[in-house]
């Protein structure tokens, strides 16, 4: 393995370390709420952004998003996040958890913010450094976005954070999958802005 791949494989261990104690940290000084929204802006930035970019450069990174034309099956594909978020609500404890005042922020943030840069990150950088080892391209990056969604659980009021893991877990799988059958993040972009613009509603 290169070094790069043996960094992705051992930064997702880094970064739930790290970004635990930032966000116990910011939460600390500004709040629970204010906390997390500036903990994962900052998870946005340097991990998701900065890291990835140089993990991978910059000509791969608009190389892996750019848009690949809308097929049935990719259709049929990007239903899911839709069926699976709408019925979320079933599973106790899987909201976020925050105020009503921040639901408009929250909106953004899910839908945009982590639409995109989660992709960049656990889809397209997994993507790109491992394009036939299924195993780092599929397995590991969901199991690790899946524990990664305690930190900002971890600041949270309420909510079942084991739901949280599980569902995220899942989300993970599907949205590994579809970048797998589509050779690109673009569709994963969509359909984590689609599932978390309704999660968050």
């Amino acid at each position: 393995m290169s070094r790069k791949q043996n960094i992705a494989i051992f930064a997702s261990v880094i970064l739930i370390g790290s970004t635990y104690l930032l966000f116990q940290q910011v939460s600390r000084i500004f709040g629970d709420t204010l906390g997390w929204y500036i903990g994962l802006v900052l998870y946005w930035l340097i991990w998701c952004g900065a890291f990835t970019l140089w993990l991978i450069g910059k000509q791969n990174l608009r190389r892996i998003i750019r848009p690949r034309r809308l097929t049935l099956p990719v259709f049929l594909l990007l239903m899911i996040p839709i069926v699976g978020s709408l019925s979320y609500k079933l599973i106790p404890g899987m909201d976020y958890g925050q105020e009503k005042f921040w639901l408009a922020l929250m909106v953004i943030s899910t839908a945009l913010g982590n639409g995109f840069f989660e992709e960049v990150l656990w889809r397209g950088a997994y993507m790109e450094l491992f394009p036939k080892n299924i195993l780092f391209r599929i397995f590991w990056p969901s199991i690790w976005f899946a524990l990664w969604h305690y930190v900002p659980a971890s600041v949270s009021p309420g909510g079942n954070v084991i739901a949280l893991m599980i569902g995220s877990g899942m989300f993970g799988f599907y949205l590994s999958y579809l970048a797998w059958k589509t050779n690109t993040i673009w569709w994963c972009i969509v359909a984590h802005i689609i599932g978390g613009s309704i999660m968050v509603i």
